[in-house]
């Protein structure tokens, strides 16, 4: 290096290392209030978007089933194309495994795996009531960090509040799928579901979508039973069993009737990676994921004191999703209730008087 270069080289402009936050600063405030505007936006822009037949219950119907497309299309369950792609591969055998646990006074409990897809089964309890049937059948959903065998009480039921085994005393067969939620280290192995979730999102799934895909595989195998009545099928789930149950109900119509405990809230102020999608905003929160279950029985339920989800998000919300009922006259087909309790399934019968009363 020459002595000239080296005298120009020192002689370089040099600054604080915070000379430029300001800067930084307006990109970041630029950045949120742009966002806060198109949220703001999506509003009319769903409107535009979700505009089923009000005309009457059998045009609503009809209405939605493009939009049903569309959702299970956003969530990487379309699964005509998946299998096309070799993706998904029918199971081998469709036959369940049931492996007697208990019998007991509300009767018989068995651990069951289902295939549903070739190298992906479902592992799930089946509780089945005493007698011939055929029985209802309540796919009992559970939360974040939760079991089938939590749901059930089986060492303690904690916010489930014995969720399971009240369907069953109410005279239904339950299945209690068991969700990739698990508590790791308690209930089975550590691992990490966002990093799963955009594994699968990198093959045009998604976690929610796959376990959506493995749900409605499993009432393909249960309702074939003799003893399982396939008309009369509902599903209950608290929290992250709230929004599967949700979404389940959304794309499968053979979900007669659904409670959706603790989950239906301001999605934007709530937006966690696996219940979120590119373009979701401009077509389907909460409120118009609803507008697929209507014109079926709908129950929402929010906890007062809940402090993982704001009271206000969930009345607001409830409030949008319960429009698609009122315009079709069908106000006694739709309940959002803000119990008094937390961030748990409603100890009172409320919300299994509604699942029982339209199964």
């Amino acid at each position: 290096m020459s002595e000239d270069n080296a005298g120009r080289e020192g002689q370089l402009y040099r600054e604080p290392e915070d000379a430029g936050n300001r800067y930084r600063a307006a990109q970041l405030d630029e950045m949120e209030t742009w966002i806060a505007a198109q949220q703001r936006q999506s509003a009319d822009r769903r409107a535009r978007y979700f505009t089923p037949d009000y005309a009457d219950c059998a045009a609503y119907a009809a209405s939605t089933t493009s939009y049903r497309q569309d959702l299970a299309d956003l969530l990487g369950l379309p699964s005509a194309v998946l299998e096309a792609q070799s993706l998904l591969q029918p199971a081998a055998s469709g036959e369940a495994r049931y492996e007697q646990v208990a019998a007991d006074e509300l009767g018989t409990v068995y651990r069951v795996t289902i295939p549903v897809a070739e190298g992906l089964h479902a592992y799930g309890l089946f509780l089945r009531p005493p007698g011939a049937g055929p029985f209802p059948l309540v796919v009992a959903q559970h939360g974040g960090q939760g079991t089938p065998e939590l749901t059930a009480g089986f060492f303690g039921s904690a916010n489930y509040n014995d969720m399971t085994r009240r369907i069953v005393r109410r005279g239904a067969a339950v299945f209690a799928p068991q969700l990739l939620l698990w508590e790791g280290g308690r209930f089975g192995p550590r691992f990490d579901r966002r990093q799963i979730d955009t594994r699968l999102k990198q093959l045009g799934i998604s976690i929610a979508g796959l376990e959506l895909y493995k749900l409605r595989r499993s009432l393909d195998v249960l309702l074939q039973r003799p003893d399982l009545d396939a008309a009369r099928v509902g599903m209950a789930g608290l929290s992250y069993g709230g929004f599967y149950t949700l979404f389940a109900a959304a794309l499968d119509p053979r979900i007669a009737v659904a409670v959706s405990s603790c989950y239906v809230n301001d999605r934007y102020a709530y937006p966690w990676s696996d219940w979120t999608w590119p373009g979701a905003g401009v077509r389907f929160l909460d409120a118009e994921v609803c507008g697929l279950i209507c014109p079926r029985p709908l129950y929402l339920e929010g906890g007062a004191a809940d402090t993982v989800f704001a009271a206000n998000g969930f009345l607001t919300e409830s409030a949008r999703a319960r429009a698609h009922y009122e315009r079709l006259g069908l106000g006694e087909r739709f309940s959002a209730v803000l119990f008094e309790g937390g961030h748990e399934f409603n100890t009172g019968a409320a919300p299994l008087d509604f699942l029982f009363s339209h199964l």
